[in-house]
């Protein structure tokens, strides 16, 4: 269920559908890390026994990109190739966005992968936004990140994400860098900003 929701907002709280099309390589690429490698990292939100929200945590941003690199992003490729994505046209426009932000990529890495340094990305289920179920969440990760001497936790957003971005503030979070992005959406390629947002724990 976290996969199914992880799917239904990834598109600034819509389903990723309205930008790429096949859920389980989207669901592995986007969750893999956290169930696989950190699960302990991660907390979710039921009611009469469905999950309604998760939040996906990690603690050590540094194993974070060594993990994706080694270990997941080969896979990756071998299931990519087993399910015809490479393919795809919209596969190639992601890829074309993905060249055409790699200096703002290499900037946040070198500013956010550090060893004491975590992140988070939340997820909640359309029927139950609103009632303070990703506060919660929220809530569980930071005290968690805490008993582990966690320096900061981040979350970046699109800034298209209006709510995201009152929600995370609401929390405490604080926007300390905006990234100019651009993102494959349909058939073309779309610039936006990505909201570095900030929390620091100590």
């Amino acid at each position: 269920m976290v996969r199914q929701i992880c799917c239904d907002v990834a598109d600034r709280g819509e389903p990723i559908e309205n930008f790429f099309h096949d859920r389980e390589f989207a669901a592995d690429l986007l969750t893999g890390y956290y169930t696989d490698y950190e699960p302990q990292s991660s907390f979710v939100a039921e009611s009469q026994g469905n999950l309604i929200g998760y939040v996906n945590g990690c603690a050590d941003n540094h194993r974070y990109g060594l993990v994706m690199i080694f270990l997941i992003a080969p896979w990756m490729i071998v299931k990519g190739i087993q399910r015809g994505v490479f393919g795809r046209r919209e596969f190639w426009r992601i890829i074309r966005a993905m060249f055409k932000n790699w200096r703002w990529f290499l900037i946040w890495r070198k500013k956010s992968f550090h060893s004491h340094q975590g992140h988070m990305h939340i997820g909640v289920a359309k029927d139950f936004r609103g009632q303070q179920v990703g506060e919660r969440l929220v809530d569980a990760l930071l005290n968690y990140a805490k008993e582990r001497k966690v320096d900061r936790m981040t979350a970046s957003v699109h800034d298209g994400n209006k709510a995201a971005c009152r929600f995370f503030e609401r929390l405490g979070f604080s926007a300390q860098e905006r990234y100019p992005m651009v993102m494959a959406y349909g058939d073309s390629l779309q610039n936006y900003h990505s909201i570095f947002y900030v929390k620091t724990m100590v």
